[in-house]
């Protein structure tokens, strides 16, 4: 059986996705739709935001491969050689975690990262030297060693040189001393009047989810200061329109941002794409998914006019727990944290189901087919969320200066301690047991939180920013179900002062919580 076969939504992963697959399954949304409208030819989209899952890495593929065919444009290849964890790590302890001067030095880190990255394509690729006069070549070769950097053979990434400026500075001091060379504004200028007899150069610079879940506090500081230099330079009249730098963060880190005090300046900022997945965006991004699929996977062959019910046979679903029927659409949905990649994973499983149902003729064990494939998703989709915020308190919770006296490794990737976090997280929503609960109930967790992970560490405000928890809001007797999302990114901490609190209806699957009531928690309700 082919590829195709095995994963008619495609591949869940959009980083290792082949790029022909990429483009022929892309959902492609009109305008009106925030970020997720973005073209691949959009040059003036220089950050992506969102959560894992939300195609950040995908949107950055679909910018290069335009820019790439694009003869006038140098476009380089999209960067993911990201420095190890322990050493952004040893640079924020330096400069000190959430304060002004380590952020600055962030933003100076990069700064010079990418002066660097941009000598070594003046200096040795092939289609950019061509373009520089040997007399500017020689000027910024000699500026560049008077900064104490070695000859480049060859033209390198970004994310090389943060790891190299930080292997040769091991302390604050050796760094403040680098950085405050004053050959650098020498330079900056050189390479600015260079880069005037150039194509345009684009960098492509993404994100790594994995290494962001790593140790979430350091790198939400190290994603800051990439965030905050590429709108410096675009702002740099030398730079502005000659070098572009297009880069990935996570939802977490611009929620950041809209807290500080340039909030003003970035919210609305017309570079940024917010890739806003919400209810109505994810069912579109479905039933497109739905319209492309091979008729092999689907159950019905008539004139069904609703795409789920045509897919799957079946418009409700019996939820026996609370014995009542759900649309379909919104049972899938609820299940899922709204991403693109549960979804493809979802529809994956799903549309194999059918076309085994559909070979065999056997339609009587429908409806449980359905509800175990959903369960058994929601409850990976839960697991992989649990884990996210075990390793963000686990992070959290490192001392300052770890990295440099090398004990870092006992808060970062011991993945004895992060399963033992995550069993205490457990153990915290199961002392709640039920997925709807009081202000009261709430209130006690908190207490429980404080004994099992110290007053330190908000647990229920980690929980509330991974979407786990969320509370209920009534208006005009209509009952909204609220959650962490694009919405509330400035809201760092759960409210404390709502009469109902819900969970995640994947931590039924995930924990093994009641379901209460009759009707059914919906994220997005």
């Amino acid at each position: 059986m082919s590829d195709t076969n095995l994963t008619p939504f495609g591949n869940p992963d959009g980083a290792r996705a082949d790029l022909d697959e990429v483009n022929d399954g892309f959902v492609k949304f009109g305008s009106g739709w925030g970020g997720l409208s973005t073209l691949a030819s959009d040059l003036s989209a220089r950050v992506l935001v969102g959560r894992k899952g939300s195609g950040k890495t995908l949107y950055l593929r679909r910018l290069q491969a335009h820019a790439a065919h694009d003869l006038s444009i140098y476009a380089g290849e999209i960067q993911q050689d990201v420095p190890p964890t322990d050493m952004v790590i040893r640079y924020c302890q330096w400069f000190g975690v959430g304060t002004r001067l380590g952020q600055e030095y962030w933003n100076h880190l990069w700064q010079r990262a990418i002066m660097r990255s941009l000598v070594s394509h003046v200096l040795c690729h092939d289609a950019i030297k061509a373009k520089v006069p040997d007399e500017d070549k020689k000027r910024i070769s000699e500026t560049f060693r008077r900064l104490g950097g070695d000859e480049f053979t060859a033209h390198i990434s970004v994310y090389s040189q943060v790891r190299a400026i930080i292997h040769a500075n091991h302390t604050r001091a050796s760094v403040e001393k680098y950085f405050n060379h004053p050959a650098w504004s020498e330079l900056e200028v050189q390479l600015g009047k260079t880069l005037s007899k150039c194509p345009p150069i684009c960098f492509y610079i993404d994100a790594v989810d994995e290494e962001f879940e790593a140790a979430p506090r350091y790198w939400l500081e190290c994603q800051k200061g990439l965030f905050l230099e590429t709108f410096d330079l675009l702002r740099k009249q030398i730079f502005g329109s000659r070098l572009h730098v297009f880069t990935c963060i996570r939802d977490i880190v611009y929620s950041s941002i809209l807290r500080g005090e340039h909030q003003g300046r970035y919210r609305g900022e017309a570079h940024i794409r917010v890739l806003n997945w919400n209810q109505r965006s994810i069912e579109y991004f479905l039933k497109e998914k739905l319209r492309h699929l091979d008729a092999s996977f689907v159950l019905k062959d008539d004139l069904e006019s609703d795409p789920i019910s045509k897919w799957l046979g079946t418009s409700t679903i019996e939820n026996n727990r609370r014995r009542v029927k759900e649309n379909t659409i919104t049972y899938l949905l609820r299940h899922t944290r709204l991403l693109p990649r549960d979804i493809v994973y979802l529809g994956n499983e799903l549309s194999l189901k059918m076309a085994h149902i559909r070979r065999l003729g056997n339609k009587e064990m429908l409806q449980q087919t359905i509800r175990n494939t959903v369960a058994q998703a929601a409850k990976g989709f839960g697991d992989e969320q649990l884990e996210i915020c075990a390793n963000e308190m686990m992070s959290n919770q490192m001392p300052a200066h770890a990295a440099e006296h090398g004990y870092s490794d006992t808060y970062v990737g011991n993945k004895h301690y992060a399963i033992g976090l995550k069993d205490d997280i457990i153990r915290l929503i199961s002392s709640i047991g039920e997925d709807r609960f009081s202000q009261k109930k709430f209130a006690n967790a908190q207490k429980h939180a404080e004994e099992l992970f110290g007053k330190d560490t908000d647990a229920l405000g980690v929980l509330w920013r991974n979407g786990l928890i969320g509370y209920a809001s009534k208006s005009s007797n209509v009952e909204r179900h609220i959650f962490y999302s694009d919405d509330n990114l400035g809201d760092f901490r759960v409210p404390a002062d709502k009469k109902i609190y819900l969970f995640h209806p994947i931590l039924i699957d995930s924990v093994g919580i009641k379901s209460t009531g009759n009707k059914p928690v919906v994220p997005f309700d």
